[in-house]
Order: structure tokens, then sequence, then C-alpha cells
């Protein structure tokens, strides 16, 4: 077996090579840049060293470090080279279990990967083309999570305009945010305008589940007491262009993270309340499920495992979940929790049971979560679709 310890930076990457019988390929480690020239020099170090040994299995380890490492991944997965990426706490307790005062540089870093793969052999987990998949869904996932409190920064900007320009406005639609309500107020941006429209413009504007009548919208402008400033005006328009801009890239994000949720073809696209948006989220938080060697243990990852404090004869009895693991895993759970129970007989069951026993709602929905956390375990693990019991 020959094993190659990666030490990834920005711009230059470190490695080593090393053999079964702790030999290496050179004393120290050898530098390559983030390009494509030192991929290539990284590929013929590695086939030297193989023929050299007369050996072909080849394992290559690296930390992870954000999002550094994806391109010479990606690169050596087309090579169809095993790697895997590591933890970089376990690397530093392993570099400290054999040498208290060790100094760090990147030459030692990249030996230590070495030896820490040649020592935990059994521990090796490929990064697949798969793994490849879900880190994809992780980061387009967090970011739309992110776009989203814009989205909702941007709603707070258009409320806070109409209370001062036309505050009976928000009265009149359940949502002033999409469909007739902002078709409306974006080609008049204030009462005085929408008071000139014509009854049977405004009426072809309104789709057929619209409460307000088009008289009902244009009484509302004539007798509304807003500020009708320009500024207002011109701020609403401006607060509606963010608020459609924001929309139509969680569109396209939505459209990119169903692409690669088909690439999976995954099975817990069956449980009722997942759609291709939680599925990313939660694919991508989890990642590959073979680190997980029990539910328990995705139960505790996703921060839902309680708080246990004792000390001496005291016992705490009101416990916490430790919110310990992925909060945007605890978000998609929460999401899909609040419909799946609903749909599902026997989740339904359950609540309805806890609820005769007069536990808080978000107590059932807490121990709602950690069920489902299960389900989509077994479900991953088997690859089977979803069937209720």
């Amino acid at each position: 077996m020959i094993y190659v310890g990666i030490d990834v930076a920005s711009d230059k990457h470190d490695f080593m090579l090393m053999n079964d019988n702790g030999i290496f390929y050179t004393k120290h480690s050898i530098t390559i840049s983030n390009t494509e020239d030192g991929y290539k020099k990284l590929h013929n170090s590695i086939t030297e060293f193989c023929g050299a040994n007369n050996d072909n299995q080849v394992r290559i380890g690296l930390e992870s470090t954000g999002f550094y490492h994806l391109n010479l991944v990606f690169y050596l997965l087309k090579k169809e080279y095993k790697i895997t990426i590591l933890n970089p706490i376990l690397t530093n307790m392993f570099k400290k279990s054999r040498q208290v005062h060790t100094p760090k540089n990147d030459n030692l870093d990249s030996l230590n990967i070495c030896k820490y793969l040649k020592d935990n052999q059994q521990d090796f987990k490929p990064y697949t083309l798969t793994s490849y998949h879900t880190e994809a869904l992780k980061s387009l996932s967090r970011d739309r999570f992110s776009i989203i409190e814009e989205l909702r920064q941007a709603k707070i900007d258009i409320y806070r305009i109409l209370s001062q320009l036309f505050p009976e406005y928000l009265k009149l639609f359940s949502n002033v945010y999409q469909g007739s309500a902002l078709e409306i107020i974006s080609k008049y941006p204030s009462p005085k305008k929408l008071a000139k429209a014509h009854l049977e413009t405004i009426s072809n504007m309104l789709h057929a589940k619209c409460k307000a009548s088009a008289e009902d919208i244009i009484n509302a402008a004539k007798a509304s007491i807003g500020n009708d400033n320009e500024y207002l005006s011109f701020s609403l328009i401006q607060a509606i262009k963010t608020l459609n801009f924001i929309q139509s890239k969680i569109d396209d994000y939505d459209k990119m993270i169903k692409y690669y949720v088909d690439k999976l073809n995954t099975k817990i696209l069956t449980i009722p309340g997942i759609g291709y948006t939680t599925a990313g989220l939660i694919l991508g938080e989890i990642g590959d499920i073979s680190r997980f060697k029990n539910a328990e243990h995705l139960v505790s990852f996703s921060g839902l495992d309680l708080e246990v404090y004792e000390s001496g004869k005291f016992k705490a009895t009101n416990h916490r979940i430790s919110k310990k693991g992925s909060k945007y895993l605890r978000y998609a759970l929460y999401q899909v929790t609040k419909v799946c129970w609903i749909h599902d007989s026997t989740l339904h069951a359950y609540y309805e049971k806890k609820k005769s026993e007069h536990k808080h709602f978000f107590v059932i929905v807490g121990h709602l979560e950690k069920k489902m956390v299960r389900i989509i375990y077994s479900i991953l693990k088997s690859g089977n679709a979803y069937t209720p019991r």
C-alpha cells in the first residue's frame, strides 16, 4: 500500500509518499502549486513511487479545509484514486499522542497524515463522486438558507415603507409580497397614482382568489392617510426590485439543488413532507451515512440529543437538547416534521397520544424530530423507499 499525505493550502499544497515499510519517496515534502501543472506533478510522483515499489494500491488523505481542497479532490477522483477527507482535529490528536511537544509546519503535517493513514487503515472511508455531490448540495443549500434571510429582510423593508406610504393596502391582501398585490403596487407605487387608475385595469390585474375587489382598492387609495411622498414611492420600487431579484436567485438555486438531488437518486423524497429543498439540505449536512454507526449517532450529530447534567447527588430533571450539531439539519428536520406527522398515520397517532398527556407542542415535535432522524437513517442505509408502519 502506498500512502499519500497532502497538506492543503490556498495557493500551494505539500505532499509526502510512504510505503508499508515506512520508507518515504523523499526526505522532505514536495510543494506543488494549486494549478493543473502542480496536480500533474503529484500524479506523476505517485505513479513513479508505485512503480518503484511494484504496488498500485494507493490511499490518499488530506484534511478538510472548507473549500481549498475541493479542486484537488475532483482532479484525483477523475484519476480514480481512493481518497479520504480527514478531520483536522483527529490528525492533530494523533500527532500529539505520538509526541506532546511537536513543531508545526507543512512538511510535518503531510508526514503525519501518511502515518495516520497507515495506523488507521480500518477507518479509511473513500471520498466518492457521490460525496462530491453531497458536498455541492451542502454548499448550495447553505447559500440558499442565507438568501432566504435576505428575502425576509426585503419583505420587512416593503412592509415598513407601505406602513408609511399606504397602510390601508396591507389590509386588503393576505400577502402583499407576491401575485396581484405586488403587481398592482409595482405599477402604481403610491395612493395618489392608484386612486387615478381605471377600475377595469385593476380588475384585470386581480387574481381569482383575491378577496379585495378593484373598487375596494381604488377607494382605499382615495381615502388613504398615508404619507404620499415621492421618496417613499421611490424606496418602494427599489425594495420590490430587490425582492424580485432575490426571489429569482432562490428559483435558480432550487433548480441546481434539484439537479444534484436527482444525481443522488435518493429515496428520502418518498417521506411525506420532504421536497427537493429540504432533501438537499438534509443530504448535504449528513453527507456519507456510513460515517454514523447507528441512528443515535445521527441524532447526536443533529444536536437533538439531550444534555445531561449531574454533580454529586444532584441530577437535573429539566433536560434541553444540546444543539451542538448542524443548525441547518435541525432546521430542515423541524420543517419536515411539521408536515410529516399530519400525513403519516403512525406519527399522527404518536402526536395525539402525547397531546392527550398534555405535552407542549414543541416537546412533542422534538420527539417526532428524533423519530424522523431514525427514519431518514434507515432509508439512507437500506436504500429502500419509505413505508409507513
